[in-house]
């Protein structure tokens, strides 16, 4: 059987517990999660859980997502979506005097991401923004077609650095930890 750490809840071997440096922010993040990417090993959203304060998941499929989310955006003053809806605006652009104090993020492939915009409409109200000009992508070990795709990790330290001007190296260093501790097949590598 398996050992996995009791904190990262990474196998034992591939333990991350050494790379989680925690990352402030003064804005909330919300990961709506689908429930394929739950257990998915490269899932970016659990490295995001040990290092984020300010940070919710919601899984879309379980009995009370949509009481969760309400209460979510309940206790925020101006939240946000990022999503690049045909309304959305360049996160580049922000201004500042928006401000946002919860940024909601999908978390999935494109399709399933979309299929996810289209089921939750409470969010096609809040303001929605798109990333003009992103990074490149770090994420080797996860392939998409989509050029300048993001991980959900790099998509929301993206967000807090623009949006907050945190430091987000720690959430980047995170992930490359986890990268190199990678064991699985080579033809998931970009």
């Amino acid at each position: 059987m398996r050992q996995y750490c009791k904190h990262c809840h990474f196998p034992a071997k591939t333990c991350l517990c050494s790379a989680v440096k925690r990352v402030h922010s003064t804005v909330k993040v919300v990961v709506i999660q689908h429930p394929k990417e739950v257990h998915h090993a490269k899932n970016t959203v659990r490295l995001l859980k040990l290092s984020l304060q300010n940070f919710t998941v919601l899984v879309e499929d379980e009995k009370d997502f949509r009481t969760q989310l309400i209460n979510c955006l309940s206790l925020a003053a101006h939240p946000a979506v990022i999503y690049p809806s045909p309304s959305s605006q360049p996160l580049e652009q922000i201004n500042r005097a928006s401000n946002h104090d919860l940024f909601i993020l999908l978390d999935g492939s494109w399709k399933q991401a979309y299929g996810m915009w289209c089921r939750n409409a409470q969010l096609h109200h809040l303001p929605q923004y798109h990333f003009a000009t992103p990074p490149d992508s770090t994420y080797s070990i996860r392939h998409t077609q989509r050029a300048k795709s993001l991980s959900t990790l790099e998509a929301v330290a993206y967000t807090l650095s623009v949006s907050d001007s945190c430091d987000v190296t720690p959430l980047h260093n995170l992930q490359n930890a986890m990268q190199v501790h990678w064991q699985g097949p080579s033809e998931h590598q970009r």
